[in-house]
C-alpha cells in the first residue's frame, strides 16, 4: 500500500491529539477528584451516583428540618414548664384563700397575685421564637394568637382545626408537629366541676340579643338539672320566652310544677333551674339561647373566676359558701389545666426525643451514602498519578516521533 506524506502527517497529528486528550482527561479527573466525569465514562456508575446524590440531598434536608424544629420545640417545652409552675402557685393561693384563717385583705392580695399570674401565662401564650413567629399561633405564626378585649376577656384568634400546626419531615417515613395551637394548650381545658356554664345563641337567630354573662344563681336548684341542656325560646318580638328541655318539651318549675316562662327585660337576668343568663339587645320571635355545662374552660376564665370570687366580701354563711364553692371549682379546673399542659409537655418531649433519635440515624445514613458514593465516583489518586505519568511519556514520544517523521524526504538522499 502506498503511504503518502499527507497520511504520515495526519497519522502523527492524530496520535498526538489522542495522547493529549487522554492526558487532559486524567488531569481533569485529578483536579475534580472524580473518576466519572460524564455518564459515558461509566453509565452504570453514573446512574448509581445520581441516585445516591439524590438520597444524600434528601437526608441533608431532613437534617435541616430537624435543626429548625429542635429549638422551636425546646422553647415550647420551656414555656409549658413555666405555665405549670405558675398554675401550681395559683393552686397554692386558692387553697390559702379558702382558709378561714385569712381575712379579706389577705384574699384581695391573693386575687391580685392570681391576676398577675394570669397575665404572666398570657405572656407565655404569646411567646415569639427566634424568628419572630408566635409559638402557639399554629400556621398563622405572624399573628398574635391571644387577644384581650375591653372587658378583660381573653380570646384565641390563631389557627385552629385540621392542618393548623406546621408539619415537618425528619425522614422519608416520619414527620412531626412543630408546635401546638394555643387553643389546645390554654383554651380547651376539660371542665371538671360541672358548674361552669356556657350559653350558645342559635344559628338562625335574627334579633340583636347577645350573651353578656351566665352563672349559677341558686346552687340547690341548679343541682336538680346540673347536666341538663336547656333552651330559652323567645315566642314573640316583645321578649316573651319559654324554657325548653333537650327534647323540646317545656321545663317545669320544681316548686309550682308549671312550665317556666317569662318576659325578657334588658338589664334583668333570665333565671331558671338555678341558672342566670344576662343578655343585651333585643331578641326576636324564635330566637334561641342554649344553656349547658361547658365541656371546656380556658385557663384564663378559670383564673378570672377565682380572682373575682376572692375579691368578693365574705360577710355571712351564704357568701362563705359561695367562696368555698368557687374555690372547689377552681381547684378542679386548675388541676385539669395542669394535666392538660403536662400532657402537651410530654408530647413535646416525645417529639424532641424523636428528633434526637432520627438525627443520629440520619447522620449514620449520610455516612453510609457518602461512603458508597465515594467508592463509585471518587478517583484513586495513586492510580491516576501513575497513569498521568505514563500518558505524559506517550505524548512526548508521539511528539518526538512526529518531529522525526516530518523530516523524512527523498531530497535528503540525493
Amino acid at each position: 500500500m502506498r503511504v503518502s506524506t499527507v497520511q504520515i502527517f495526519h497519522s502523527g497529528i492524530a496520535q498526538i491529539q489522542r495522547a493529549q486528550s487522554a492526558l487532559d482527561r486524567t488531569n481533569l479527573q485529578m483536579t475534580s477528584g472524580k473518576r466519572i466525569l460524564t455518564a459515558a465514562d461509566d453509565p452504570a456508575g453514573a446512574t448509581q451516583a445520581l441516585q445516591l446524590n439524590a438520597a444524600v440531598s434528601a437526608t441533608e434536608q431532613y437534617q435541616r428540618n430537624s435543626d429548625l424544629a429542635l429549638p422551636r420545640l425546646g422553647l415550647e417545652d420551656v414555656q409549658l414548664t413555666s405555665t405549670t409552675n405558675a398554675l401550681q402557685r395559683v393552686r397554692e393561693l386558692v387553697v390559702a384563700g379558702n382558709n378561714d384563717s385569712y381575712n379579706q385583705d389577705n384574699r384581695q392580695t391573693f386575687a391580685a397575685e392570681i391576676r398577675q399570674l394570669s397575665d404572666v401565662i398570657l405572656g407565655y401564650a404569646n411567646t415569639k421564637d427566634a424568628n419572630g413567629e408566635y409559638l402557639f399561633a399554629g400556621i398563622n405564626s405572624k399573628q398574635q394568637p391571644f387577644k384581650v378585649d375591653a372587658d378583660g376577656v381573653v380570646s384565641y384568634v390563631g389557627a385552629d382545626g385540621s392542618g393548623a400546626v406546621r408539619q415537618v419531615e425528619i425522614s422519608s417515613a416520619r414527620s412531626l408537629q412543630v408546635g401546638d395551637t394555643g387553643k389546645s394548650v390554654f383554651m380547651d381545658i376539660p371542665e371538671q366541676s360541672g358548674k361552669v356554664l356556657e350559653v350558645v345563641p342559635g344559628l338562625s337567630n335574627t334579633g340583636t340579643a347577645k350573651v353578656e354573662s351566665t352563672e349559677i344563681a341558686d346552687t340547690e336548684a341548679f343541682a336538680l338539672n346540673a347536666k341538663a341542656v336547656l333552651q330559652v325560646h323567645f315566642t314573640d318580638d316583645l321578649g316573651a320566652y319559654e324554657v325548653l328541655q333537650s327534647d323540646s318539651t317545656p321545663l317545669l318549675d320544681s316548686d309550682t310544677g308549671l312550665p317556666v316562662t317569662g318576659t325578657y327585660v334588658e338589664g334583668t337576668p333570665i333565671e331558671f333551674a338555678g341558672r342566670s343568663i344576662s343578655l343585651t339587645g333585643s331578641p326576636e320571635t324564635n330566637d334561641i339561647f342554649t344553656s349547658r355545662p361547658a365541656p371546656y374552660v380556658s385557663i384564663f376564665d378559670t383564673l378570672d373566676a377565682i380572682a373575682t370570687a376572692l375579691e368578693a366580701p365574705v360577710t355571712d354563711d351564704v357568701s362563705r359558701e359561695r367562696l368555698s364553692d368557687a374555690a372547689n371549682t377552681a381547684l378542679l379546673n386548675i388541676d385539669s389545666s395542669i394535666d392538660r399542659v403536662s400532657e402537651i409537655s410530654a408530647s413535646v418531649g416525645v417529639r424532641l426525643n424523636n428528633i434526637d433519635t432520627q438525627t443520629m440515624m440520619n447522620d449514620e445514613r449520610l455516612v453510609d451514602l457518602k461512603s458508597t458514593l465515594s467508592d463509585i465516583q471518587d478517583l484513586d489518586y495513586a492510580e491516576a498519578v501513575s497513569r498521568y505519568k505514563l500518558q505524559d511519556v506517550v505524548l512526548q514520544a508521539a511528539q518526538q516521533t512526529y518531529v522525526q517523521t516530518s523530516r523524512l524526504s527523498l531530497f535528503d538522499f540525493l
